[in-house]
Parts: C-alpha cells; sequence; structure tokens
C-alpha cells in the first residue's frame, strides 16, 4: 500500500505545477512575474552556485604576498595544453592552472601567463603566433608543460563481510564493506622558450591517494513457505574521491611551485611545511650548489635591494657597496657581521625574515611634485659606493644640478625599427615607455624581461632593444625616467603592470608623477624629439 502524500508523489505534483506555470508563460507572449516567481521558488540545489574553495587556496594569496613584498616583476609565462595520458580523468588542467596563477598575482602581478589553446600544433607554432600578435613582438621567457601523467586503479583492496542465516534458512542476511585505494599522478615542468631546454628541479611531480568505499547489505531473501513467494532484496552505498577535485588540488600545488622554485622564493611556507623538514633543507642545497659564486652575489644582490639594504648594481661583482650592504644584512638577522658566504649564510638568508633596511623609499611628499612641462632637476641618491646607513641619511636633497641626469636619443629607423640610446650623467634607476600613435596606450619597454636591471650608471651606456627579442616602432612615441632610488615596490597599483603592457595612464607625466610621489624626491621625464 502506498501513501497519498510520498515524497515522489510530490515531486512529481511540483513538477507538474512548473511546466503549467511555464505553458502558461508561452502563451501569454511576455512574461509573467507570478509565473517567473513561481518559477524560481522551486529549489533545485543544482541552480545554487558556489565559489571553489581547495585546499590551496590560503597558499595562492600566501605565494602572491611573497611576490608582492619581493618586488618580483616581469616573470612571463605561457602554458601548453595539459594532457591526460591517463585518459580517464576529463579535465581541464590548463583551465585550472590559469585560474590558480590568477589567484596567485592578484596583489602582486607578479607573473604574467599567456595561454594558447588547443587548436595550436606545438610550441613553436604558439611562440610565432605570439610574436605576430604582440605589439612588440616579444614571446614569454618560459613554458609550462605538464600532463595527468598516472592513474593506477585498485592498487589496494580493503574488504569485509559478514552473514547470517535464521530460522532455518527461512530468512538470511550478508552485510559487506570493502574500500579500494587508486593513485592519481600530475607532472609539471618550466622550459625557457629561447632555447627550449629544461630548468633543472624547476618542477612539480606529486600524486594523491583517492579512495572509494562501498557498503552494502546484500544477497538477502525472506522465503513465506506457505503459499511460497520468495522476496529477494539488495542495498548498496558508496562513496568516492573525486579524482578531478584531486587533480585541481594538484594543479593548484603546481602552480606554487613552479612559480617558488623559479624564483627561489621559500614557497613552502605557504604549503605549511617546516623550513626544517629534510625535503627543504635538501632543495636549499641544491639551489646554493646549482649556482656558482658570481650567480650567488647577484642573488643576494638583487634581494638586498628589494629589501632596501643595497644600491647598486646586479651583478657578480664583491664589490664595496656590496660588502657594506652584507654586512647590515648579517646584523639585521641576527649574525656576525663578518662570515663566510657559506651554505649555512644562504639557509639562513633565504628563510630569515628581516625589516626594511635603511634604504626605504622616503615618505610620501606631494609638494616635491612638478607641475606642466617644467621639471624639478634629480637630488643626489646614494650612489653604488655609498653606505646604506649614511645614504639613508641624506633625506634632503640638495641644490638641482645644471647637467641632466640623463640623455635619450632615438636613433635613425633601419628596417621599419627604431633605436633608443641611453646614457647617465648620475647613477639612478632608468625606466623608459612607449605611446602608441594610433591607440595612444602606453607600456613600459624598459626594464623587461631581457634587461631586468633598470640600474644604471655613468659610462655604460644602453641600447634598446639591444639584445631584447622585441622592435621598436620609429612611429612611436617614447620617454624616459630618471629616479635616484629605486621604488618599483612603491609605486601605485597603475603603474605597477608588467613590460610591454597596457599601464592605466594617459601621459609620460601622470607615470613621472607617480615615481615623484612613491621617491619623495623629484624625478625627471625626458622625452625624446621626433
Amino acid at each position: 500500500m502506498t501513501s497519498n502524500h510520498s515524497p515522489v508523489r510530490g515531486r512529481v505534483r511540483r513538477a507538474a505545477a512548473v511546466a503549467a506555470v511555464l505553458a502558461l508563460v508561452g502563451c501569454a507572449g511576455a512574461p509573467d512575474r507570478a509565473a517567473l516567481n513561481a518559477v524560481r521558488s522551486q529549489a533545485n540545489p543544482t541552480d545554487r552556485a558556489q565559489r571553489t574553495i581547495t585546499n590551496f587556496t590560503p597558499a595562492l594569496r600566501c605565494m602572491d604576498e611573497m611576490m608582492f613584498d619581493m618586488g618580483t616583476r616581469d616573470i612571463t609565462m605561457m602554458m601548453e595544453e595539459f594532457r591526460d595520458a591517463t585518459q580517464k580523468v576529463p579535465v581541464s588542467a590548463r583551465d585550472m592552472l590559469t585560474s590558480a596563477v590568477s589567484d596567485m598575482t592578484r596583489r602582486s602581478r607578479g607573473v604574467r601567463l599567456s595561454v594558447f589553446g588547443s587548436d595550436q600544433q606545438n610550441l613553436t607554432q604558439a611562440l610565432a603566433q605570439a610574436q605576430r600578435t604582440s605589439a612588440f613582438s616579444v614571446v614569454p621567457a618560459y613554458n609550462i608543460r605538464g600532463t595527468v601523467s598516472q592513474l593506477d586503479e585498485s592498487v589496494l583492496k580493503d574488504g569485509r563481510s559478514f552473514g547470517a542465516t535464521l530460522a532455518q534458512s527461512v530468512f538470511g542476511v550478508r552485510f559487506g564493506s570493502e574500500t579500494k585505494f587508486s593513485v592519481l599522478g600530475l607532472d609539471a615542468a618550466v622550459v625557457e622558450t629561447d632555447s627550449m631546454t629544461l630548468l633543472p628541479g624547476v618542477s612539480s611531480k606529486n600524486t594523491t591517494v583517492l579512495a572509494s568505499r562501498d557498503a552494502s547489505a546484500a544477497d538477502g531473501q525472506a522465503q513465506l513457505v506457505n503459499p511460497g513467494i520468495g522476496v529477494v532484496f539488495s542495498f548498496t552505498t558508496s562513496r568516492a574521491d573525486g579524482p578531478s577535485q584531486a587533480a585541481r588540488n594538484m594543479v593548484e600545488l603546481a602552480a606554487v611551485e613552479l612559480v617558488g622554485k623559479l624564483l627561489r622564493a621559500p614557497y613552502w611556507q605557504c604549503l605549511g611545511t617546516a623550513d626544517t623538514d629534510a625535503e627543504v633543507q635538501r632543495e636549499l642545497a641544491d639551489w646554493f650548489l646549482s649556482m656558482d659564486e658570481g650567480e650567488r652575489i647577484a642573488f643576494y644582490k638583487e634581494r638586498m635591494r628589494e629589501r632596501r639594504y643595497y644600491d647598486g648594481a646586479i651583478d657578480g661583482q664583491a664589490d664595496a657597496a656590496f660588502d657594506a650592504a652584507l654586512q647590515s644584512y648579517r646584523k639585521a638577522l641576527g649574525l656576525p657581521v663578518q662570515g663566510a658566504m657559506d651554505q649555512g649564510f644562504f639557509r639562513s638568508f633565504v628563510l630569515g625574515k628581516v625589516p626594511r633596511g635603511p634604504l626605504q623609499a622616503l615618505p610620501r611628499n606631494t609638494a616635491t611634485r612638478a607641475s606642466g612641462a617644467a621639471l624639478a632637476p634629480v637630488a643626489a641618491a646614494a650612489s653604488a659606493g655609498t653606505d646604506p646607513a649614511a645614504a639613508a641619511a641624506a633625506a634632503a636633497p640638495p641644490p638641482a644640478p645644471d647637467i641632466p641626469a640623463l640623455a635619450v636619443a632615438l636613433a635613425a629607423p633601419e628596417r621599419g625599427s627604431a633605436r633608443l640610446d641611453l646614457a647617465v650623467q648620475r647613477p639612478g634607476y632608468v625606466y623608459c615607455y612607449s605611446q602608441d600613435p594610433a591607440t595612444r596606450r602606453i607600456q613600459r619597454i624598459f626594464p623587461n624581461r631581457f634587461e631586468r636591471d633598470p640600474r644604471m650608471v655613468p659610462g655604460q651606456a644602453r641600447s634598446l632593444p639591444g639584445n631584447g627579442r622585441f622592435v621598436l616602432n620609429p612611429a612611436a612615441e617614447f620617454a624616459c625616467l630618471h629616479a635616484p632610488i629605486e621604488v618599483y615596490g612603491d609605486l601605485p597599483p597603475p603603474l605597477r603592470w608588467g613590460d610591454f603592457e597596457d599601464i592605466r595612464v594617459g601621459t609620460f607625466e601622470e607615470i613621472r608623477a607617480g615615481f615623484t610621489q612613491a621617491s619623495g624626491m623629484p624625478v625627471q621625464l625626458f622625452a625624446v624629439p621626433k
């Protein structure tokens, strides 16, 4: 006997009501508000979207904050279609990685990811396509490639069952449970696009164990001797870890690992792994041993300049400015001022937390802004050989010098391209921009992914594009800034976009004003005459 109030019959009635409402709406021509509300009132769980939050969502935000504090910029990457070698995990890993990188660069904008579709045959064709579509014919410096590499099903089974028969086999039942374990794997690595070579150690290789649990009450039989009617029943419930969600977790973990290893940043801190972990110590040792002495000095210089302890060129030379900055940094780490740059110091350098150094930017001072085309000369700042503490004490700029800090010249176009020649009279940080004559969009062309250091000193001229793989439009407008100190990390958000990327400002003067406000010192703007 069935009840008139069964849930199934109730759902049927609600469905019929909805169908009737829809029919009325279709007949009326114009949607009726009451009818629409009736349709919307039918609870349907599939209509309630939820934001995807995985185990690695906090790690992505942590990496974003880490790159913001480090001043990371101009890390350009592209990504191939992630293949599913198992053909059993129908997910779009490429789109998952795109979302992960987007969450990881909200504040820092440290990584710029270019995505090409599956219609591209190979990486070479994608690079050629990027050169044709980019205004400066530039391609990303790195390429991410990966695959869902393994799915080993039922590598382990664990089953249990219990049965009983009652009343001389009149009634019998068996209860059972079974758990199956499978292993899902994802491999990803980074390749340099200029040489198509693999970057050693910049890879992600992870596996996830998936569990499938079944519980059942089956093979049950109840028999009535008279009139001889038999009833057989079976009931099964199951629960399985979804391979698609596991793949998303591994893709997000891969994003954190690949970028962290590429930057040599302590990414494991964002994953909740202790600095004392054996694998962490092994990775730090690999980083140290994979660099020669000159590369390690350049690494120290770059990090100390980002943290406002060093103001000089990023090269492999251990000069007086580097020695003075290193002493201040060792003191901030709680280490002796003098000591060897050995593997122990490298670990302390990477893992240690220090406050901003004595060369941090001055408080923003809007009174230093210049108006119109008349720009104030550049104040003297800390040079390469100046002690950090002494340089920080020079808060008040000296009288304006008579000689311009920067000379910029546009060379004669050759074969449809232009060349910018740069030379400075005083040490400083040079940023150059280009404005398209048609769209009026402004993009930063120096420093860039090919020449990352904006610092220039007298006697060391530079030319753009130089060794960079891009072309300057001779019809474009160009301008360069000369700033006494490095303040890129303190710039307002509209000016923190990557190289060869549209900046959300309309004039070169707005860029100069942003640099002036961030540094608290006058910044010179040099527009290149046509």
